[in-house]
């Protein structure tokens, strides 16, 4: 999995979960590689699976930006 801008590995693989979880037809695949292919590379995603994805990993940056306030409190 190649490291996106901004993002660790450990934040790619929690959303790469997000997409396995919820996204019909992307529990086998390689996360985020490319494939070079328009029938791999752009899948047929159901509007009610994109909405359940981006509502999870949602809440997941709301529990991360949580965490991180607590750390820094505490410092």
């Amino acid at each position: 999995m190649k490291k996106q801008e901004g993002l660790t590995r450990k934040e790619l693989n929690a959303l790469w979960k997000i997409a396995q979880k919820t996204i019909y037809g992307f529990e086998g695949r390689k996360p985020f590689e490319r494939r070079w292919n328009d029938e791999e590379d752009f899948p047929d995603i159901a509007i009610w699976s994109l909405e359940a994805a981006m509502t999870e990993a949602y809440r997941l940056g709301q529990k991360n930006a949580t965490k991180a306030l607590k750390d820094a409190a505490k410092a």
